[in-house]
């Protein structure tokens, strides 16, 4: 899948989905010894990207299992067709036990993507996304799943995967999973971007705009998420700012745009209401311009891949590029300011 944790570092990046070494590394080694990552955080930040920007990096075939209150085991994993079997009876010209039998194959079974991501026959990615939205007991029949690559079907057998899916499964903190799922995985927990690697994301999502409004979205995201939403920007709305701002032939947000661009912002009443408190969402711009431009004198690669590599302030050691395109900074320039990591991985 991937050569080594440079390598899968290096091939996100060149899809525009920028990370930590340390999360990096984590990919690498769920990849190479075929265990479930599963990324824990607040909606919007970037977790259900991972899995859409392996499958970019890697060329793999994605399957997806996106998760909702009611999820049975008919829709992720599958069942029986009686219109199938139906049919097949009633155009039998053989013996009743030969019917039976017939009728328990695999072919009268439809499966759903987890029987699916098993059956493939090259290695897949699986996205189970937003696991905590189903209830705990269906939680339990992903276990062997998850553990041994295998499903146990009642009429049917024992289904196993010649090629392990690599398994990414996602959770937005709704609710607090169960230890036999997280013994199973590797976690880790993903929070927004830093500004330096938001305006990386937006930037590579919009090279056409100005980058500017890179530096500008970035710094209004932080501001934004700081001021504790009811539901913060995710960095798709982000992107869905920046493409706006562009359309208007505008680098950042002017009172007079403020209303146009409020329904790409705030996405309930509260925060609609919140935000337009006289005063405060000047404030807020004010504060996206100070953090703008604290960037801007950088490139928006270098910020993202000194937070990516944890590389040291002013100092003497020989820096080498993530990937191609990223510049090496010459000792003698300023260094880029410090950045808060992207996430952490919990042990």
């Amino acid at each position: 899948m991937f050569n080594n944790t440079d390598d899968t570092l290096a091939s996100l990046e060149g899809v525009g989905y920028f990370t930590t070494r340390e999360i990096a590394n984590t990919i690498y080694l769920a990849g190479e010894l075929n265990r479930p990552i599963l990324l824990e955080g607040p909606a919007g930040a970037g977790k259900t990207e991972m899995a859409l920007a392996i499958n970019r990096a890697t060329g793999m075939k994605l399957i997806r299992l996106q998760c909702y209150e009611g999820l049975t085991d008919k829709e992720a994993i599958g069942s029986f067709s009686d219109e199938l079997r139906q049919l097949y009876v009633r155009f039998h010209d053989g013996t009743f036990d030969e019917a039976a039998k017939r009728v328990s194959d695999r072919a009268f079974y439809l499966g759903g993507p987890l029987i699916s991501a098993l059956e493939t026959p090259a290695r897949c990615i699986l996205l189970v996304d937003e696991i905590d939205k189903i209830s705990h007991a269906f939680e339990a029949q992903l276990l062997e799943f998850l553990g041994e690559w295998q499903l146990t079907i009642p009429g049917l057998g024992e289904i196993k995967a010649k090629y392990p899916p690599f398994t990414i499964v996602t959770a937005n903190d709704e609710r607090q999973l169960g230890y036999p799922l997280l013994r199973r995985c590797a976690r880790i927990y993903i929070n927004h971007p830093t500004p330096e690697q938001e305006a990386a994301i937006v930037a590579s999502r919009t090279p056409h705009c100005a980058k500017a409004i890179h530096y500008f979205i970035a710094g209004f995201a932080k501001t934004l998420r700081a001021f504790k939403m009811e539901k913060p920007p995710s960095i798709s709305e982000m992107i869905t700012l920046a493409l706006a701002l562009d359309k208007l032939n505008l680098k950042e947000i002017s009172d007079d745009h403020k209303a146009v661009m409020l329904p790409f912002i705030a996405k309930t009443e509260k925060d609609r209401a919140s935000l337009l408190v006289p005063g405060r969402f000047e404030s807020f711009m004010d504060n996206a311009r100070i953090l703008a431009n604290d960037m801007c004198q950088y490139d928006v690669q270098t910020l993202a891949a000194q937070t990516a590599n944890h590389r040291p302030r002013n100092d003497n050691t020989q820096r080498t590029p993530v990937a191609p395109g990223i510049p090496i900074w010459p000792d003698e320039t300023p260094q880029p300011p410090a950045a808060t990591l992207l996430g952490t991985v919990t042990p």
